[in-house]
C-alpha cells in the first residue's frame, strides 16, 4: 500500500511544498504532465527516476535508505519495502536518537525528493527505493569530512585559469589541423586510438594526457567526427573556429561538464569549500567526494587518484587552479552562463593581419563567370556553402565527389578535373549534431496548484468507468465506482494482455486515466488494472 500512502501524503502537502518536490524531481514532469496525484505518484516511484535521484544523494541520505531497506537488492517501489518502518526503529538501526536534529534534517532531504514519505499518523516511513544494508556497520555520518585547506589568492587563481583557458584555445586547433592532414584511427569504443594520441603528442609537442583530453573534448563537442573508421574535423569545427574565444571555450567546458558524472561531484565539492580557501592536498578531497556521492564512488578503490586526475583536467581547462575553483569553475557549479564569464576574463582577440584562410573541401573552376555567379546564388546548392575565392574560382565546403553529385542533382553538367588539383583537407561528410534532451516546460508551482484542486484531480468515478469500461453493466460499474470513492474492497475478474483471466480482490482503488491503481490481495502489491480489461465486478464474499 506504499503508493496509496504516497498519494495521501502528496494530497496533504501545501501547494508550495508540492512545488518544491516537483522542482527536485524533474523526471516526473515529462510531457504530458501528470493529470492527478495518482499519476504523479506513479512517476515519482518509477524505477529509472528513483535510481537516478538516489545516485546523487550524499552519504547520510543513503544510510537512511539502507536502514529502511535492511537488506536485499536495490529495487524500486513494488519490489519490496511495503511495510512502513517506525521512526524509533529507524533511529535504532542508525544508532541515533529519534529526535536527533541531524536525522530530521536528512529525512527532509529525502522527503523533498519524495524518496520517503510518512504514514497517515506520521509515526512511520515508507520508501520509494530500497538499498541493501551495507556490509559491516557504518555509523550515521551527517557531517561531511573536511579536506586539508590553505589560503587561496583569488587574483592568482583567476590569472592562472585565464592562462590555461587561453592555452587550451591555442592547442586544440593545432591538434585538429594535424587530424585534418592525417585522419585519426577510431577505436570501437568511439574514442581516438591510443597510438594516434601518441602520434599527436609527438607531432604537436603536447604531453599525452593533454592530447587525450583535447581529443575527447573535440569528439564530444562534434569538432571531430567519424568518417568510416577514422576521425576527421567536421564542418562544425570551421563554424566553431569562427566564433568568439568566449563562445569557443564555453562549448568545450560545457561538454566536459556534461561528461563523466564524477567531474561534477569534484567541482561542486571544491565549490563548497570556505571562501578564499584551496585544498592543500588534492588527495584529501577524496573523503569529501565519497561522502558527497557514495553510490558513484563505492566501487572505486583508489578514489584519491581519480579525484587528482579530474582536478588535473579541470586545471588544464581553466576550471580550477592551485586547488581552488576559478570564476569559470564557479559558473559551472552554480549553473550560470559560462560564455558570459569567459567573455569578461579572456583577453580581446588581437586584430588579424591582412591574410584570410578559408578551409574548402574542393574548388569549382570555370572561365564562365556568369555561370559561377548563378551557382553561388542557386539556393538548391546551399549545402555546398559556395564562396567566391577568385573571379573564376568558387570554393565548396564538400569533397569533389559530393560537390559533383550536388551539381548534377541540381541540373548542371560539371566535368571532373583530372589534374592533381588542390590539396584537400579532410572533413567529415556528415556532422551528426547531438540534440540535447528536451527539458520540461512545466512550471512546478503551477502544476502543484492544479494537482491539489480536487475538482481537477478527481473526475466523477462512475462517469469515467462507464466511458472506459462499457463492458460492465450498470450495477457492476456502480460497485467499482463505490470502491474508488470510499476505498472499500471489491472483487474483480481481470483479463490481461495475453488473454489470461484471474480473480482479484482489490483495496484502496484510485482512478488514473484509463486504469485503476489499487492494492491487490492476490499479489500483495500495488497493481494497475486497465478498465477495459475488467470483465466482472462483485462484492467481496465474507
Amino acid at each position: 500500500m506504499t503508493r496509496v500512502a504516497l498519494v495521501s501524503w502528496l494530497g496533504r502537502l501545501a501547494a508550495d511544498e508540492l512545488g518544491a518536490v516537483l522542482r527536485r524531481r524533474p523526471d516526473a514532469l515529462g510531457a504530458p504532465p501528470p493529470d492527478d496525484l495518482v499519476q504523479l505518484a506513479a512517476r515519482l516511484t518509477a524505477r529509472t527516476g528513483v535510481d537516478e535521484v538516489v545516485a546523487g544523494l550524499p552519504l547520510p541520505a543513503v544510510q537512511i535508505l539502507e536502514a529502511l531497506g535492511g537488506g536485499g537488492s536495490l529495487e524500486a517501489l513494488g519490489g519490496g519495502g511495503r511495510s512502513p518502518v517506525p521512526l524509533p526503529e529507524l533511529a535504532d538501526r542508525l544508532g541515533v536518537a529519534a529526535d536527533d536534529p541531524a536525522l530530521d534534517a536528512t529525512l527532509q532531504v529525502l522527503l523533498q525528493r519524495a524518496l520517503v514519505w510518512p504514514s497517515e499518523d506520521d509515526t512511520a516511513l515508507f520508501t520509494a527505493a530500497q538499498l541493501p544494508a551495507p556490509s559491516g556497520h557504518d555509523d550515521f555520518e551527517p557531517v561531511p569530512p573536511a579536506p586539508s585547506l590553505r589560503p587561496a589568492d583569488r587574483t592568482r587563481v583567476r590569472d592562472a585559469a585565464v592562462q590555461a583557458a587561453t592555452l587550451l584555445l591555442e592547442r586544440l586547433p593545432v591538434l585538429l589541423d594535424a587530424a585534418a592532414a592525417r585522419p585519426l584511427s577510431r577505436q570501437r569504443s568511439g574514442e581516438v586510438a591510443v597510438r594516434e594520441r601518441r602520434r599527436l603528442a609527438f607531432t604537436t609537442g603536447l604531453d599525452e594526457p593533454t592530447v587525450a583530453l583535447l581529443a575527447d573534448l573535440a569528439v564530444a563537442a562534434r569538432l571531430l567526427g567519424p568518417d568510416g573508421v577514422r576521425f576527421v574535423p567536421t564542418l562544425a569545427y570551421d563554424e566553431w573556429a569562427d566564433r568568439a574565444p568566449a563562445d569557443r571555450l564555453a562549448r568545450l567546458l560545457t561538454q566536459w561538464w556534461s561528461g563523466e558524472p564524477l567531474r561534477r561531484v569534484v567541482v561542486k565539492a571544491l565549490h563548497e569549500l570556505p571562501p578564499d580557501t584551496a585544498v592543500a592536498d588534492v588527495v584529501s578531497l577524496a573523503p569529501l567526494v565519497r561522502w558527497t556521492a557514495p553510490l558513484q564512488t563505492r566501487t572505486l578503490d583508489d578514489l584519491g587518484s581519480v579525484v587528482a586526475g579530474i582536478v588535473d583536467e579541470a586545471a588544464l581547462l581553466g576550471v580550477c587552479a592551485a586547488g581552488a575553483l576559478s570564476p569559470l569553475g564557479r559558473a559551472l557549479a552554480e549553473g550560470r552562463g559560462v560564455a558570459e564569464v569567459a567573455e569578461r576574463l579572456l583577453p580581446a582577440a588581437p586584430p588579424a593581419d591582412a591574410l584570410h584562410v578559408r578551409g574548402v573541401g574542393s574548388v569549382i573552376v570555370s572561365d564562365d563567370t556568369d555561370l559561377l555567379d548563378s551557382l553561388v546564388a542557386d539556393g538548391t546548392l546551399a549545402a555546398l556553402k559556395l564562396r567566391r575565392v577568385a573571379p573564376t574560382v568558387a570554393g565548396s565546403a564538400l569533397s569533389p565527389v559530393d560537390t559533383l553529385a550536388a551539381l548534377r542533382a541540381a541540373g548542371y553538367r560539371p566535368a571532373r578535373d583530372a589534374g592533381p588539383g588542390p590539396v584537400r583537407l579532410h572533413r567529415a561528410r556528415v556532422d551528426h549534431a547531438r540534440r540535447p534532451p528536451a527539458r520540461s516546460t512545466v512550471d512546478p508551482g503551477e502544476l502543484a496548484a492544479r494537482l491539489l484542486v480536487p475538482t481537477q484531480r478527481k473526475p466523477d468515478p462512475l462517469e469515467l468507468i462507464r466511458q472506459r469500461a462499457p463492458q460492465l453493466g450498470a450495477e457492476q460499474a456502480q460497485l467499482l465506482a463505490t470502491a474508488v470513492e470510499d476505498g472499500s474492497p471489491v472483487w474483480i475478474r481481470y483479463v490481461d494482455a495475453h488473454g489470461r483471466a484471474s480473480e482479484r480482490v482489490i483495496d484502496n482503488a484510485h482512478l488514473s486515466g484509463s486504469t485503476i491503481d489499487a492494492w491487490c490481495r492476490l499479489r500483495r502489491d500495488d497493481r494497475a488494472f486497465t478498465l477495459d480489461k475488467i470483465v466482472a465486478v462483485a462484492p467481496v464474499r465474507v
